[in-house]
């Protein structure tokens, strides 16, 4: 009860930086395929809305080919696709980024806690006003699952979910924000675990993103559901 307390209370103080960034609400649909032992395959799906929920802005689209080293290790390479855009005086402009991907994941258990490594390399391919530019990025994503009211081995019941994603711009860094820094996701959020192969989640993300004009930073709300099968 003690932890629930403590994400509660994360949640409600972020409430506080409402009136000074931009607030959207994602939704995101994650699925994992086992393909046997060794092979999976991973998807995601995302829908991202305007500022203030004001119209849909952005749909990402995602999909990778995984292999098991062991129990706890797997390497993927996969293909990815964002679709953005927005509206300025009913005038609307649209961007598109197609991405390859190779990812390393290592999870972990600690005790009923379930804890997660994941590293990935993007190759970015940004499409805007008729134009490809080419950059390389890093993403390294720290997160745990941390029951506070389930069964005895955390097949079912509510738990918080902690994330920590940092990414960083590692070629043709003057193609999106001339800085090795381009952005951080650090997300707190409660579920419940329906078994062991759907999670449902509600969650609070502070986004903070450097552009070429400066920081932005955003509230964001997002709905997750995670299944395995």
């Amino acid at each position: 009860m003690k932890q629930l307390g403590i994400v509660i209370l994360i949640l409600f103080c972020t409430t506080r930086l409402f009136a000074q960034f931009e607030n959207a609400g994602w939704v995101f649909i994650s699925h994992k395929q086992s393909l046997g032992e060794k092979l999976d395959i991973r998807a995601d799906f995302q829908l991202r809305s305007a500022d203030k929920l004001g119209y849909l802005s952005g749909i990402l689209l995602r999909g990778a080919l995984s292999y098991n080293l062991n129990k706890r290790n797997s390497i993927a390479l996969g293909y990815a696709y964002l679709g953005s855009w927005e509206y300025e005086q009913d005038l609307k402009t649209s961007s598109g980024e197609q991405r390859i991907f190779e990812q390393y994941l290592k999870q972990q258990s600690f005790g009923k806690i379930e804890g997660s490594l994941r590293l990935r390399l993007e190759q970015r391919f940004m499409q805007e006003e008729g134009e490809t530019n080419f950059s390389q990025r890093g993403r390294m994503s720290l997160s745990a699952q941390i029951p506070i009211l389930a069964n005895e081995d955390f097949s079912k019941g509510i738990y918080t979910g902690l994330q920590n994603e940092l990414f960083m711009n590692l070629q043709k860094k003057e193609n999106v924000n001339g800085s090795f820094f381009d952005q951080n996701r650090l997300f707190a959020s409660l579920g419940y675990r329906w078994n062991k192969r759907v999670d449902t989640e509600f969650g609070y993300m502070y986004w903070r993103q450097k552009e070429k004009q400066g920081v932005v930073k955003r509230n964001i709300w997002q709905i997750m559901v995670t299944t395995s099968f």
